[in-house]
């Protein structure tokens, strides 16, 4: 029997994200892009807004090998595309702004662009995305570097956490690089988070709806 996994938008109970999208299908609905921001966004000035992204699975042993990457719309899905241009042009579009960004968290010199994921489950709220400091942890999608399976990248140990209690997060005693135990793990963690953003530049033309997959591989037993 298959292992599943969910993508959850709150730490718990899990609930599956379940967005409308463009085209008919259902996902994660970042929100509206702005130039020199990033959405999903709150304030700019002191660093804050961000989409959540928790994992779970359903199997009675730990999954193992969980990796993540960006791919064309519609390619694994199945879905209709619903975008304002290409499913193609959009996957370029989204990679092209992430070879050209700069580093700066909250975009305050206008260079940072495309999909960044904090992957520190415990990160301060002053480090939350700061790609200069925290390079290995802070991971943005670009040309050769998750934009396909054989580019794809591990879910760090540093994005696991259990609960410990009444919904409160805590961190496992010994976790593993692309590893998830099952319900009530300590040890490994019974989920992993992963913060993300999607960061637009002063100069970017593309408007309307852009659309892409959001990929997770991994490995399981029964």
């Amino acid at each position: 029997m298959a292992v599943a996994l969910t993508a959850s938008s709150i730490f718990t109970p899990t609930t599956p994200y379940s967005d409308a999208l463009n085209g008919g299908g259902t996902g994660i609905d970042f929100g509206v892009g702005t130039n020199n921001q990033w959405t999903p966004i709150i304030n700019k000035a002191s660093n804050t807004g961000y989409l959540a992204i928790y994992l779970s699975h359903d199997g009675i042993n730990e999954i193992t090998e969980l990796k993540t990457y960006i791919s064309q719309y519609g390619l694994g899905t199945g879905f209709t595309y619903g975008g304002d241009d290409t499913a193609a042009n959009d996957m370029s579009a989204i990679l092209a702004l992430g070879d050209a960004s700069g580093s700066s968290k909250n975009n305050a010199d206008g260079l940072s662009g495309g999909i960044w994921l904090d992957t520190d489950s415990d990160v301060s709220g002053a480090n939350l995305f700061d790609r200069a400091s925290r390079p290995t942890e802070v991971l943005v999608f670009r040309t050769g570097f998750g934009d396909d399976l054989g580019n794809s990248f591990p879910v760090p140990l540093a994005s696991m956490l259990f609960d410990s209690g009444g919904g409160v997060e805590a961190q496992p005693s010994a976790p593993v690089d692309g590893t998830i135990g099952p319900s009530g793990n300590t040890v490994f963690g019974d989920r992993a988070v992963i913060l993300s953003r999607i960061y637009f530049p002063d100069v970017f033309s593309t408007g309307g709806v852009l659309q892409f997959e959001l990929v997770f591989t991994y490995a399981f037993s029964t």
